[in-house]
This record gives structure tokens, sequence and C-alpha cells, in this order.
């Protein structure tokens, strides 16, 4: 059985700087990263509180709201409503969302890379039972009371770090848990077919032809349209986020 344990006034912060506040409510779903290294909270909190790869000032404290070791020990890292610096600056899968404001970081300590194993058993059950709790669709009495039935959301709403820009994270075997996951959620509004995708870059103002052929023509204009975008990767791939940044551009984000 895994272990929850409150360590939000027990771990190192910065002298200075503090995270930006959001109300709980804006949340609108869960982003799973994985540490892709050690498996202790404090050396990974002292990292990201001193100079590091994010900023070369520091960051307020750990950059997620839990943290989840390979043993199955939940660590509650920040409240809530504090905006850690979890999905970078590369957008969100999510139209009408900002990656880090209306998410919350959860992270897995390990590193799941194509070169490692998957997570254990007991640390992939913390996590699906950490959301399941935070979403109110299983109340677990190991973790903290006020947690439960805190976030609004669709237990759907799981999204690996991989969605949001940085394909190596949480690594093969979490992205396919979480893609599986939230699958089962078939979203309202989406591009869900070639035709769609031809459709929405001529609205856009592409000129290509809407035969449901992804040829050569279709992803030269989703190139446009990611260097347009200016924060996309101009790959030609038809990702979440390009979806994501398309339907804004089209006004049906």
């Amino acid at each position: 059985m895994f272990r929850f344990v409150d360590v939000r006034e027990d771990l190192p912060r910065h002298e200075t700087k503090v995270f930006q506040k959001r109300k709980v409510e804006h949340i609108k779903g869960i982003v799973v990263h994985h540490t892709a290294g050690g498996d202790d909270i404090n050396n990974t909190a002292r990292y990201h509180v001193g100079p590091n790869h994010v900023s070369s000032s520091g960051c307020p404290a750990l950059l997620y709201t839990f943290y989840i070791t390979r043993s199955g020990i939940i660590y509650w890292a920040n409240d809530l409503e504090e905006v850690t610096w979890s999905q970078g600056g590369h957008g969100s899968p999510v139209p009408g969302t900002n990656a880090n404001n209306n998410f919350l970081g959860v992270v897995c300590a390990g590193d799941y890379s194509k070169d490692n194993p998957g997570p254990p058993f007991v640390q992939t059950f913390a996590l699906m039972t950490l959301w399941a709790h935070l979403v109110g669709q299983l109340k677990n009495s190991y973790i903290a009371k006020e947690l439960y039935g805190a976030i609004d959301c669709p237990i759907e709403s799981m999204w690996g770090h991989h969605n949001f820009g940085k394909p190596a994270c949480p690594g093969p075997t979490l992205t396919t848990l979480i893609d599986t996951f939230r699958s089962y959620s078939q979203p309202t509004i989406g591009l869900n077919s070639i035709i769609d995708w031809q459709e929405a870059l001529n609205s856009w103002g592409a000129k290509v032809i809407e035969d449901g052929v992804w040829g050569s023509n279709s992803r030269s204009a989703l190139v446009d349209f990611q260097k347009a975008n200016g924060k996309l990767v101009v790959d030609g791939i038809r990702g979440p986020m390009s979806e994501a940044a398309l339907l804004n551009a089209i006004g049906i984000g």
C-alpha cells in the first residue's frame, strides 16, 4: 500500500521567488512527468530552487504539485493554487487553456525513457488513485480529505508532458498508459480525420484539396501554419499541440 505525506512546509524553497496563484476551479486536468533521474524529492527540490535548466537564478520551489516515488509514496509538495512551472512554454493541446495556469503537474520519480523499463506497479497505482481522489471518483482514506473532489474535471483529463511539446517525457510506458486512459473521453470538438485537418487548414488560409489524403501539399500547409504560429514544433505532424493551435486560429477552440 502506498503512503501520502504532506511536505509543503518541509521542502526547500527559494529565498525570494514565489509561484503565481490561480483559482482551483481553473484547473482543467493533470499533466504527468518523470524526473528522468533520481528518486529523492529533497534532491529534486534543491535542484529546482538552485540555478538549473529552467531558470539560471532558480525556481520558487519544486516544479510539481505532487511527487510520487518508485515505492508509491505520494508527496504533496505545493498548494493546488500555486502555478508551478511544470509544462514549459510550448503551449497547450487543450484549446483556450494555458499549459501551466490550467494544469496540475505530477511527477513520477525515475527515468522511464525508451532505454529503461516502465514504472513499478505501485507507483502507477498511486498515480491513478491520487487522480481519482482529486476528481472525486474514488475516495481514499490515505490521501488528505481536503483533496477529495477538489478538482472539477472529468477523470479522463489526464495528459502527459509529451502532449505539451516534450516527446520523451514521461517515457513510452506512461505515455501509452496516459493516452489510452484519456482516449475513453471523446472530445466534442476536434480534428478527427484528415479531411477535418484539411478543412481547418483551408479555413486558416491554406489551399489544399479536401480529399482525405495526407499528401505533400497537406503536410506543407501544416508546416506553414506551424511556422506562422511561432510556438509550435515545425514538423508537419498532426499532433495535439498543432490541433489546438489550429482550432484556436480559426475560432473554434
